[in-house]
């Protein structure tokens, strides 16, 4: 089994640029893999524009999933931070990080899981790098449009109702098991791009789970300038209100946009639950237990540099 420091960057990027030019064309690139730099023809509408990365020892470790697994990960994490947006991703070019002793293979699916991942989004992979390093990072950024309003953090007010979209606290708890050292699986992030651009019809502000939805709930309140008080009853455990990288969409909906919610709800692909209202005052999240008492939340969800 080949290695990386068997291969050689150059060879290895040769070898994936081929890989990308055997798919069928398309006018939209100018210029793909393997020049300095990609060239695409952008559409009329806002271009949107995101970036991401996992990092092994910090979002995962070795062996908690297969290469292309880690590709598909790297892809939705990127993704879902358009559909929060209502957009729809189109280019991606990824940057890789990767040790010597890697094997070539396993880069090799890590970058097909990407790039399938991708297309099925509706997008390209068009370029990207290769550098050696201490152990395996994967750094995306994607481009987008947004094919109706650019939806943001901001813009909720009081009274609206807050949605979720699809179930917390799976991959929180996976994590949990794997760290300590019990057999689990790292399930996939949702796909929620459809979501995404059907909701940001309806919605005053929306928000990706990527760090607990008690966190980012508090960043939207924080961007409109609202509180926010979450229903724990609505939600499968406890734990999932802080446990993070859910990737599932947080969603403000003004009383008045209810009906339209409903209206458009069968055709979201996964289900969409109240879990709460934003409240005038403070940008504060309350969380409420079943039984009616307001609840501390100790970690209300991850932090790169309070752990």
């Amino acid at each position: 089994m080949r290695r990386l420091r068997d291969v050689g960057e150059h060879a290895w990027i040769a070898a994936l640029a081929r890989r990308l030019a055997g798919r069928p064309a398309d006018r939209r690139i100018l210029v793909g893999p393997g020049d300095d730099a990609a060239a695409v023809r952008p559409g009329r509408r806002p271009l949107l524009v995101t970036t991401d990365a996992l990092v092994e020892n910090v979002h995962f470790r070795a062996g908690w999933a297969a290469p292309a697994a880690l590709g598909r990960r790297a892809w939705a994490v990127n993704a879902s931070d358009l559909a929060a947006m209502g957009g729809v991703p189109r280019f991606a070019v990824l940057a890789l990080e990767a040790p010597p002793a890697m094997r070539a293979a396993d880069l090799d699916a890590l970058v097909g899981g990407f790039a399938a991942a991708a297309r099925r989004d509706g997008a390209l992979l068009v370029g990207g790098n290769l550098a050696a390093g201490p152990h395996l990072a994967i750094t995306a950024a994607v481009i987008g449009e947004a094919p109706g309003p650019v939806m943001t953090r901001a813009g909720a007010r009081p009274g609206d109702r807050l949605y979720v979209t699809g179930a917390l606290g799976a991959t929180g708890l996976a994590v949990r098991r794997l760290a300590a050292g019990a057999a689990a699986r790292l399930p996939d992030p949702p796909r929620r791009v459809r979501a995404g651009r059907l909701l940001a019809r309806v919605a005053s502000a929306m928000i990706d789970v990527s760090d607990g939805l008690v966190q980012d709930v508090g960043q939207l309140c924080r961007a409109s300038r609202v509180g926010a008080e979450i229903d724990l009853g609505r939600l499968a455990a406890a734990f999932a209100a802080c446990a993070g990288e859910d990737y599932e969409l947080v969603v403000a909906v003004p009383p008045a946009r209810e009906p339209a919610l409903r209206r458009v709800a069968p055709r979201l692909g996964c289900r969409i639950t109240p879990v709460g209202r934003l409240l005038a005052g403070r940008p504060v999240v309350r969380v409420r237990a079943p039984d009616g008492r307001v609840v501390h939340a100790a970690r209300g969800g991850f932090d790169h540099f309070r752990r």
